[in-house]
């Protein structure tokens, strides 16, 4: 019994150990466009910071490759931001017959998600910021985004 105890009072100890070293080395950075303003322009993008006003949220603009991609805020309240989304917008294909299909098929199969309205038809993405965010995880979701988003026009064309 007490070699139990012993074992679960070491194992609790070197996550405490642990646990503060780890915590240190991902920086968590706050909810707010500018901060992933810094963070893109860190890796190479130019974005451009929309700020909203009282009728719309803030958002970012930025190229990749030949593709506009859109960020947009929801949910912020006093420079604050809960999420944002990655979101582009592709022409009709010239046979729309199969569109609601593939719309399907996409999203049954990938994390973004692919739709239609009267305009175009869009693959959107959601990345939550409430509580903070670190670089590597915010660079990893934009890259896998980054990366459906080519899949997304090969299959939509």
């Amino acid at each position: 019994m007490n070699k139990k105890l012993l074992r679960l009072s070491l194992a609790a100890l070197s996550l405490a150990v642990l646990s503060p070293a780890h915590a240190a080395a991902a920086d968590v950075m706050d909810a707010k466009p500018a901060s992933l303003v810094k963070l893109l322009s860190e890796a190479g993008y130019k974005p451009q910071l929309r700020a909203g006003d009282a009728k719309t949220q803030p958002s970012i603009a930025l190229k990749v490759q030949e593709n506009d991609v859109y960020l947009y805020f929801s949910g912020c309240k006093d420079g604050l931001c809960r999420r944002v989304t990655a979101s582009n917008g592709f022409e009709f294909p010239k046979d729309r017959s199969g569109l609601a299909g593939t719309l399907a098929g996409w999203n049954a199969e990938w994390y973004s998600q692919a739709y239609e309205d009267k305009e175009a038809v869009y693959l959107d993405a959601s990345y939550m910021l409430t509580g903070g965010f670190t670089k590597a995880n915010f660079n990893a979701w934009f890259g896998e985004y980054l990366e459906e988003l080519g899949e997304f026009g090969d299959k939509l064309y």
